[in-house]
């Protein structure tokens, strides 16, 4: 067996049946794929046993997160590689294949990935460089935007990079990730202290220590309709809370482990600074409902952070 595909879906029937559908077409080599279903309540279960009673299907009775998930389906796995993919996606012209012969011929990579494309076939960067302060400075401050192509403001998506060639890298987007079993082995599988975001940035920050390189294949690509397998509740606030809690949930641990307590801190009080100021800010603007949306996110951000700072605190307990 040549590589074991596990995807993890909560609540993406529709997305779900498109993305197999794209793997069993576009896939020559020896292939599973193994469905984690992380208690989902739509139809992703029935449609699973109605068009593909064939797949090997892994149902949690709860939403036990993402890391832990594609850790059920490496442990069942039987693949040389494991592919790690969001249900939204659409894999395109034998991209699994291009991926998985790059890789043989490559011994001393320990994954790679391919190019991401939006739904209408623009560049979805998914190149990045470890987390830093320089990177949060060039987001919080719009520089990253500014000047994309500047080596130092266009670290966080490297954007200034062209997406059209090979290349070493930190880390890349865990939509569509292939890793070797032989180095998951070594260096053990995703932290499932991490719910949602950073387990890939944790998984290739491990591979990179332990000599092992993360190289981009662009010849190999892959449409991603991003956002989409997140969350699914039409709440929109709900759904900004939620996301907002799990990334910088996971950033700070991802902090934490892999550049100590100091970084960490100094992170969360350069993140307080910023959401301190946003909130002002959009208490000074005129549109309504975009400041209404703002506030909300700067101060649900703010408690948060402060919150992480002084855990053991009664007041900041009784606030948030």
């Amino acid at each position: 067996m040549k590589v074991t595909i596990v995807i993890v879906n909560y609540n993406t029937c529709d997305l779900l049946n498109e993305c197999i559908q794209s793997v069993v077409k576009s896939t020559s080599c020896t292939y599973e794929i193994i469905i984690v279903d992380n208690a989902s309540t739509d139809n992703s279960l029935t449609m699973l046993r109605v068009k593909h009673p064939k797949l090997s299907v892994i149902q949690n009775n709860y939403n036990v997160g993402f890391a832990r998930a594609n850790n059920q389906g490496f442990t069942k796995g039987v693949g040389k590689y494991f592919f790690m993919l969001n249900p939204d996606t659409v894999v395109l012209d034998g991209a699994i294949d291009k991926l998985v012969e790059f890789m043989d011929f490559h011994a001393d990579i320990g994954a790679c990935g391919p190019k991401i494309l939006n739904p209408d076939l623009t560049l979805q960067p998914n190149c990045h460089h470890f987390p830093s302060l320089l990177i949060r400075f060039s987001k919080y401050t719009g520089l990253n935007n500014k000047y994309p192509q500047n080596r130092l403001f266009g670290r966080e998506f490297m954007t200034y990079w062209n997406y059209c060639e090979i290349g070493e890298v930190d880390w890349i987007t865990g939509c569509a990730l292939l890793l070797r079993k032989s180095v998951l082995s070594r260096i053990g599988l995703l932290d499932e202290n991490f719910f949602m975001y950073s387990e890939e940035t944790d998984i290739c920050f491990r591979m990179h220590r332990a000599g092992f390189k993360l190289l981009f294949y662009p010849e190999a690509a892959i449409i991603h309709y991003q956002g989409k397998s997140s969350i699914t509740r039409k709440d929109e606030m709900i759904i900004s809370e939620t996301i907002t809690k799990y990334l910088y949930q996971s950033e700070y641990y991802f902090f934490k482990k892999n550049y100590g307590t100091l970084f960490t801190v100094t992170v969360k009080i350069f993140d307080l600074i910023y959401f301190s100021l946003i909130y002002l800010k959009n208490c000074l603007r005129n549109d309504s409902r975009l400041r209404k949306k703002k506030q909300h996110q700067a101060s649900f951000a703010f408690f948060l952070i402060v919150k992480s700072l002084f855990k053991r605190h009664k007041l900041i307990e009784k606030i948030y």
